[in-house]
C-alpha cells in the first residue's frame, strides 16, 4: 500500500503517479493499494478536491492546514487509516508526490512470496543526526520539544517502508510522545519508544532523498529519487520500463 503526501494544488503530480508506479499490479498479480493524503489549502477551490476524489476514489482528507509544520498529522492520518480500513495491508510505504518510485524493485525488496516480515521498518536511514537549534532554521527544535542530543535512528521522510503490523504501533506511540513537525523524526521517535529496530537495506543505493541523474538502468535498479516534476515521472517511467529487459540482461552479462 501507498500512501502519498500531496497537496491541493499538486494536480499534475497525482495524475503523473495514477498512471505510472501505482497503476501496476506488480510482481506475481501482487495487489497495489495507494492514498493521496491531503489537508486543507485556503487558496484551493474545495469543489476541486471533492470532484477529483468523486472520480478516482482515492483520497482522504482531515481538516487541518496544509503546511511544512503539519506533515506529522498528515502522516499519522494516513497510518490512522492503514491501522483502522487496512489492517491486513503487508507492507506500507509513505512517501511525497514529487518522488520516483520503482515499484518493481520494491517488491523485489519486500520478498512477496515469502513469509511476511514483523516490526520491519527501512528506508534512506539517518544516523545521528543532531537537533538543529537554531530558531532561524528550517528544521529548528528547541529543547523543551527534544532535549536529546542526537535524534534515534529515522528514515527519510522522502520514502520509507514498513510492515503492516507497525502502523498500529506507531499510532500507539504518537499520543506518548511529544508532538514534533518533522515527521520522519516523529515516526522514528515512535519507532524508538516501540522497541522497533530499523533494517537497513540490503544495499545502499536503494533509496534516495535526492535527484538520482537518469539513466534508465540505473531507474530500473533503485527504489526512489527525490525532486520529480509530474513530466519526470512520466518520461522517467516510460523510458525505464521500455528499457528494463535490456538492461536486466545488461546487469546479467
Amino acid at each position: 500500500m501507498f500512501l502519498i503526501e500531496t497537496t491541493a494544488s499538486e494536480v499534475e503530480n497525482r495524475r503523473a503517479i495514477r498512471t505510472t508506479f501505482v497503476n501496476t499490479t506488480g510482481i506475481n498479480g501482487t495487489s497495489i493499494i495507494y492514498l493521496f493524503l491531503l489537508g486543507k489549502d485556503r487558496k484551493q477551490e474545495p469543489n476541486s478536491i471533492a470532484e477529483e476524489s468523486e472520480k478516482y476514489h482515492d483520497i482522504i482528507q482531515k481538516d487541518f492546514q496544509d503546511t511544512y509544520k503539519n506533515l506529522t498529522i498528515k502522516t499519522l492520518m494516513g497510518i490512522e487509516w492503514v491501522s483502522n480500513y487496512c489492517p491486513k495491508a503487508k507492507y506500507v510505504m509513505k512517501t511525497d508526490s514529487d518522488m520516483y518510485v520503482n515499484t518493481e524493485r520494491l517488491l523485489d525488496l519486500l520478498g512477496p512470496d515469502q513469509p511476511q516480515k514483523q516490526n520491519y521498518f527501512t528506508g534512506f536511514v539517518m544516523e545521528n543526526n543532531k537537533p538543529h537549534r537554531n530558531i532561524h532554521s528550517k528544521w529548528h527544535m528547541p529543547h523543551s520539544l527534544y532535549p536529546d542530543e542526537f535524534y534515534p535512528t529515522f528514515c527519510s521522510g522522502t520514502g520509507y517502508v514498513f510492515s503492516g503490523d507497525v502502523a498500529p504501533k506507531i499510532l500507539r506511540s504518537s499520543f506518548k510522545v511529544n508532538y514534533v513537525y518533522l515527521e520522519d523524526v516523529f515516526v522514528g521517535i515512535c519507532l524508538d519508544r516501540e522497541g522497533i529496530k530499523i533494517t537497513k537495506p540490503p544495499k545502499n543505493n536503494l533509496f534516495h532523498n535526492y535527484r538520482v541523474s537518469f539513466d534508465p538502468c540505473v531507474y530500473n535498479r533503485i527504489i526512489t529519487s527525490h525532486y520529480m516534476r509530474p513530466t519526470d515521472i512520466m518520461n522517467y517511467w516510460k523510458i525505464a520500463q521500455e528499457n528494463k529487459v535490456r538492461c536486466l540482461k545488461s546487469t546479467k552479462s
